[in-house]
């Protein structure tokens, strides 16, 4: 008995149907981006502080405005000061990590969300600012607030790069995701 081939058409897999990727490729690049910025930050206060004479000033001063309420003046520094703050440093970055990065999975199959995406890094932009001014009037002269703000912006533009690395063609996308 003859059999006959019927005419399917073959489907490829390429790479722009890949398929979506799981929640645990989320959470490690979440924490990757988060860990990144929060390097980034550290690496340029540890050098400033170390240029004007003074290792691990920055983070003790922030430990001690976080955790007993110190404005500006001398900080001794204290390892709880400097343990304890880099903690809620490093914390604080890498659940900013794992949100822009659990919003990017979301990006992955909806590409709208891209204009989310975007106008929620411009109002955490102004969030920063106010942020920066705040701690600038709380900590006074102690700490320079264009040092803090640049130490993030530097931060900031590791993330970014980061998530370029893992998202590079959901970003080329941009343009279009408002269609």
């Amino acid at each position: 008995m003859p059999t006959t081939m019927i005419d399917e058409p073959r489907t490829y897999r390429t790479q722009a149907a890949r398929p979506a990727r799981g929640r645990g490729h989320a959470l490690r690049e979440g924490v990757v981006v988060g860990l990144i910025g929060a390097a980034i930050a550290m690496v340029l206060f540890l050098i400033v502080d170390v240029a004007a004479g003074m290792p691990l000033r920055t983070p003790a001063m922030l430990g001690a405005a976080l955790f007993h309420g110190v404005r500006g003046g001398a900080v001794t520094v204290t390892a709880p000061l400097v343990l304890g703050y880099t903690l809620v440093h490093l914390a604080g970055f890498v659940a900013f990590g794992l949100a822009v990065s659990g919003l990017f999975a979301l990006a992955e199959r909806e590409k709208r969300v891209l204009a989310l995406i975007f106008m929620l890094g411009c109002c955490l932009a102004v969030l920063f600012g106010a942020m920066v001014y705040v701690l600038a009037q709380w900590l006074r002269e102690a700490m320079t607030p264009w040092i803090f703000l640049s130490g993030h912006l530097l931060a900031a533009a590791g993330v970014v790069v980061a998530l370029m690395y893992f998202h590079g063609r959901l970003i080329r996308q941009f343009p279009e995701a408002g269609e």
